[in-house]
């Protein structure tokens, strides 16, 4: 094998678990796209399914709105008739009124009052017992007397004749044909009518329903109508924004009734000054998908392991065949295309780094050894030798096989003085330790880098005469090539 203290893998290794991790983390990044739009998309679809749901009801809380006011204007229409009968004999006879006034309450429960006023603001009929109250500073009658609408439909009010109730006022002006005012009909109506049918449409837990003034006064609110009933609201821009020619509006926002966050659908009703609202709680509406959400999340995070575990074993994998590939099959040093390569990588450091020194090395008589002991001798002394390098060179320093018998050792950060060192601890321990089935000797050549050098391969040709003049002089011996000169300019 390698030497284990090497520090950085070669690079021919590193390429393919790159490949790997740049493959899982691509894999994990598209998945976890994939699950963000599905969150994403199923989120904008419930929020849509929501604000439509709101606009629904908002339209059924307008439609119960309108019916009760649209009850109330045919009680003002029966109440005209008292005042302005079809045959005219006279005045209206005042107890034939009040009995016909006192009709219409009873035929409607939430009728407070039913109330004729005269064209100065005095209660000229009544619904109620003893002396009428005075009313002329009332809106339900001051707004009659610039002219404009005929009809008015007032904000909720606590009654000062039914204590505790709240109310509000539908009134009709009557004017001659010079356009003077002569009467007022008023039909006082508690809102609690508001609050029965709003709350007989709404059996859903979270929804809230509302009617509002234009100006964002609570006629009724369900659930807990009693507490938010005559409450001002803070005038949104959408709601600011209804009319009766822009009649809708919706958005998400954070009811001030209940601090919860709500998505808010309005309906300005067509023919009178009133706001139908509906809201839906986002956490209720988006705890399902919360829960899909952490499903999705959950499923995600295995199949992320799950990813990461292969890649982890692909890159293993790889790594294993890479090693395969670029290792001596008989010797488990590196093989010659290997160690050039990392020949090459140190080429390109060498304007970074110190100097680089190359041991040449060769075993001697080899062919002899193969000739008389055979080549399982041979391969036997070629693998001792390549251990005996590996355990007496440091951990930085590269070992391969070369050729059939040479060797060549890389050893980064080293002078021509400290590999000498070295190839001669080599030369030494394969002569002491590799004696079977005859001694064995190396023959060893050293050459260094010289400063400023772009390649390589000057100093391994430097490294191979050296250990051919190893051999010429009777092999079993270390020999140094002379320094190589610097290139041109190197000493600058």
């Amino acid at each position: 094998m390698p030497n284990p203290a090497r520090p950085d893998d070669p690079p021919l290794l590193n390429v393919p678990r790159q490949r790997v991790r740049i493959v899982a983390t691509m894999a994990i990044m598209v998945l976890a796209g994939l699950f963000g739009w599905y969150g994403v998309a199923d989120r904008r679809t419930i929020m849509d399914e929501g604000v439509e749901a709101a606009e629904q009801m908002a339209s059924q809380t307008a439609l119960i709105a309108a019916g009760t006011l649209e009850a109330g204007e045919q009680l003002l229409h029966a109440m005209e008739l008292l005042v302005k009968p079809p045959v005219a004999d006279g005045r209206p006879d005042p107890d034939a009124v009040r009995a016909a006034l006192l009709d219409l309450r009873a035929a409607a429960p939430h009728l407070m009052d039913l109330l004729i006023l005269s064209g100065d603001g005095r209660i000229v009929h009544w619904t109620g017992s003893g002396t009428p109250p005075p009313v002329a500073e009332r809106e339900y009658f001051t707004a009659h007397l610039e002219g404009g609408s005929r009809l008015y439909v007032g904000p909720p009010q606590l009654s000062k004749v039914h204590a505790g109730r709240w109310f509000f006022a539908l009134s009709e002006a009557l004017r001659d044909p010079a356009g003077a005012l002569t009467n007022v009909l008023v039909v006082i109506i508690d809102v609690g009518l508001l609050r029965e049918r709003l709350t007989l449409r709404n059996p859903r837990t979270g929804i809230s329903q509302a009617l509002l003034t234009e100006d964002a006064r609570v006629y009724s609110r369900t659930p807990d109508h009693e507490r938010h009933v005559g409450k001002q609201l803070p005038l949104s821009a959408e709601r600011a924004g209804l009319s009766a020619d822009q009649p809708y509006a919706s958005t998400v926002t954070v009811s001030p009734l209940d601090g919860q966050e709500r998505i808010v659908a309005y309906q300005h009703l067509r023919r009178y000054p009133m706001v139908a609202a509906a809201t839906l709680p986002v956490a209720e509406l988006l705890a399902p998908w919360r829960k899909r959400m952490t499903i999705a999340c959950l499923l995600w995070l295995a199949l992320s392991a799950a990813i990461v575990a292969i890649a982890l074993r692909a890159a293993a994998i790889s790594r294993i065949q890479q090693e395969q590939a670029s290792l001596d099959g008989l010797t488990g040093v590196y093989n010659r295309r290997s160690i050039m390569a990392h020949a090459d990588e140190f080429a390109r450091a060498l304007d970074r780094r110190g100097e680089l020194s190359m041991l040449m090395i060769d075993i001697d008589h080899f062919k002899e050894i193969n000739d008389t002991y055979g080549h399982l001798a041979g391969d036997d002394a070629i693998r001792r030798i390549s251990q005996l390098l590996r355990d007496e060179v440091r951990g930085s320093d590269i070992v391969g096989r070369y050729g059939g018998e040479e060797f060549l050792v890389l050893m980064p950060d080293t002078g021509t003085e400290g590999a000498t060192h070295v190839a001669e601890k080599l030369r030494a321990a394969v002569a002491a330790q590799v004696t079977t089935p005859t001694m064995v000797t190396i023959s060893v050549g050293v050459a260094t880098s010289a400063r400023g050098e772009r390649s390589l391969e000057p100093t391994l040709a430097r490294a191979d005469a050296a250990l051919y003049a190893a051999k010429q002089a009777g092999r079993n011996c270390v020999r140094v090539a002379e320094p190589a000169s610097e290139p041109a300019g190197a000493a600058g």
